[in-house]
């Protein structure tokens, strides 16, 4: 009975907690915009302590949801509807976000995370301009605790108590879904922060050289999340979903590759600024977007308009409430920055046309176009229903044929990029450090074009393309190790190396991220171009053969889990000896059928099968060889240690444009 009531009671503390820190974040954005007009300075500092307040109390808030989950208190409506008994513990625990209301709970609760990070960070640092900043991010959060407490209450009750809940979706049952969400709420909302940076930055006329390595530290911060929670949501797609793909264009999966894109611009774009003093608008024009565009893909995930097998249909009243604050958040934040954004001016101009600024401005113009056309792509179909009640479909042609040309043109600009210095390139240098690896990228994709023939000319172009980026990214670092060891006599090769990329981390860190590109590009063009697919009907010692891949059926038999059982079959690969599993699930309590995969991997290829329903005596299979997936993973890891070490870099301005005269001395 006290466990009863501790439940219950806990439950009621974290709701009041919830309704308290909305009244704090009310204050946090309150006290700046007042000290001002009441002549009381001391007033805005309030917002430090409020920041950090609100997150205790969202945590309070949080925490008592997750008991909730974990002691199964059925009186929660949010556990009853999404959680049960026999559900297992793990799964407990990411239920809070595996529903409507609970996600968004987790998206306030990173963003008051991320504001007390600020307040904590700030108040040595940037002290004068901290209350605005919280000021900025408190209004955000009064904007998602208005939704969730009025419209989309997590705390709700039910009565009677039922004496069990209903259960998780099935398909959000799987370790990868557990950690995709937050992995991605983590990227939307830290690219809150750089947007707070940029307000503030436009409301007191801070001088851009002191704010613009902040904003790059967290929009390098969420760049990272985004892109691991991009990649999670692949690999749970590949292996989970049973087709045998990982991206299909969804339009989901476009509301979280928007902001990546422009995300990627932006970073690209505040290495012009810190380093030449230039695109100091179009950066704060890049902040405001990239987060529009992760409050968007809240819109489009939260509201309804989408049939998804990622969104949560809910009723349009929470949709409309978001689209309106999205369209308050756009027209404010755009209003400040038509009518302030003149006193954030550039200080130099390009003087080349054959520059790394010229390149990155490039770079900056093929992922604003890419991103314009996913945002078409993506809102086109909803328009033409809103306005003509027509229903149309625009889908992985579409996207293919437009984005692929566009990225192969980034590739191109990204090999090209470290052997062009800042300011002027000397074109008989570059045609000199371009020699080899164009070379060889053309050996490279004229033997593919010659030996995997017929093949669509994307496969060959973005081989060369690849060859060719290695090619230049080995040149950069080869020729930064020859100087270090022209001026440290006797020092050996590994030692020089090691030492060179320690000396220039931000530099390095970039160019590990750039190879971890390319890695992605060599799993993209073997899985998507080299797939062999297959379904039949087999019988317990049938043979397939596919890609290469001798394939034996070996058997079903039952296996139990803890609230599920599942029918599994028995595949061995022959020619190594491996045996793969994939099962056919059904969820006890939801009556739901799932499709486990059953996949062998090594480094250049997958064996990839599932089994689907008998059709008499035999069962029905599909087999899938995928060579070259693995790199796509690998490639993510490759990314992300880029970032790492890239965020690593504690090198002064100064430090950083002396190492950029250098730069420009070896080139």
């Amino acid at each position: 009975m006290f466990s009863d009531n501790f439940s219950l009671n806990l439950v009621e503390l974290g709701h009041f907690s919830a309704h308290l820190a909305m009244v704090v974040v009310l204050v946090q954005g309150l006290a700046p915009m007042l000290a001002k007009p009441l002549q009381q300075p001391r007033l805005a500092a309030i917002s430090v302590n409020a920041a950090i307040a609100a997150f205790v109390l969202t945590s309070i808030g949080g925490l008592s949801l997750i008991h909730a989950f974990v002691t199964s208190n059925f009186s929660v409506m949010l556990v009853a509807q999404h959680s049960n008994t026999a559900l297992p513990m793990f799964y407990k625990v990411a239920a809070l976000w595996g529903n409507h209301e609970g996600s968004l709970y987790l998206w306030v609760w990173i963003l008051t995370l991320f504001t007390a990070m600020v307040a904590w960070h700030g108040r040595r640092r940037y002290p004068e301009r901290l209350p605005v900043i919280l000021g900025v991010q408190g209004w955000l959060a009064l904007g998602f605790f208005g939704l969730i407490l009025f419209l989309s209450n997590p705390f709700e009750r039910l009565l009677p108590v039922p004496v069990d809940g209903h259960d998780l979706n099935p398909l959000l049952q799987d370790p990868g879904m557990v950690i995709h969400p937050p992995m991605l709420y983590l990227g939307y909302v830290g690219f809150s922060v750089p947007f707070a940076f940029a307000i503030a930055a436009l409301v007191t006329q801070w001088k851009s050289e002191v704010w613009i390595g902040w904003i790059r530290h967290w929009a390098l911060v969420a760049w990272a999340f985004l892109t691991t929670g991009i990649m999670l949501g692949g690999w749970w797609a590949y292996y989970e979903l049973g087709w045998g793909g990982y991206w299909a264009w969804d339009p989901v999966e476009n509301a979280s590759f928007m902001p990546w894109l422009l995300g990627t611009a932006l970073i690209h774009s505040i290495t012009v600024q810190d380093r030449r003093r230039m695109l100091h608008s179009w950066n704060i024009f890049l902040v405001i977007t990239t987060f529009s565009l992760s409050l968007l893909g809240t819109f489009l995930v939260r509201s309804g308009v989408l049939s998804s097998v990622h969104a949560f249909a809910v009723d349009p009243g929470r949709g409309a409430y978001i689209l309106m604050f999205m369209t308050l958040v756009l027209s404010v934040s755009f209003g400040i920055f038509l009518t302030k954004g003149r006193y954030q001016q550039a200080q130099e101009a390009i003087t080349s046309f054959l520059s790394r600024e010229s390149l990155f401005v490039w770079n900056n113009v093929i992922f604003t176009v890419a991103c314009a056309c996913v945002l078409l792509g993506t809102l086109y179909p909803l328009a033409l229903e809103a306005l003509t009640a027509a229903k149309i479909t625009v889908g992985a042609p579409y996207f293919n044929a437009v984005m692929i040309p566009i990225f192969l043109v980034a590739i191109l600009l990204m090999a090209i990029g470290p052997l062009v210095p800042w300011r002027k390139a000397s074109v008989e240098r570059l045609r000199q450090r371009l020699l080899v690896p164009g070379v060889l990228a053309l050996v490279a994709a004229s033997v593919m074009w010659i030996f995997f023939r017929p093949i669509h000319w994307t496969g060959p172009v973005a081989t060369g393309l690849v060859v060719l980026g290695l090619g230049t990214l080995f040149t950069d670092l080869w020729r930064s190790v020859q100087v270090r060891r022209s001026q440290h006599q006797g020092e050996g090769l590994g030692r020089a190396t090691a030492r060179t990329v320690a000396a220039n981390r931000r530099h390095y860190g970039g160019m590990l991220v750039h190879f971890g590109i390319l890695v992605i590009v060599m799993g993209l063009v073997g899985s998507g171009l080299f797939r062999s697919e297959k379904s039949v009907a087999m019988v317990p010692g049938d043979v397939l053969e596919i890609g290469g891949e001798r394939l034996r059926f070996d058997g079903v038999r039952t296996v139990q889990g803890a609230n599920y059982q599942a029918v599994q079959a028995r595949v061995t690969v022959l020619d190594g000896g491996y045996v793969v599993l994939p099962e056919r699930r059904q969820y006890m309590r939801q009556e739901a059928p799932t499709t486990e995969s059953g996949i062998h991997s090594n480094l250049l290829r997958d064996v990839y099968v599932v089994i689907a329903e008998p059709v008499g005596e035999k069962w029905a299979m599909r087999a899938f060889v995928n060579p070259l997936v693995q790199f796509i993973w690998l490639g993510g890891l490759i990314l992300i240690a880029g970032v790492v070490v890239s965020l690593s870099d504690k090198l002064s301005p100064s430090r950083r444009r002396t190492l950029s005269r250098a730069e420009g001395a070896r080139a």
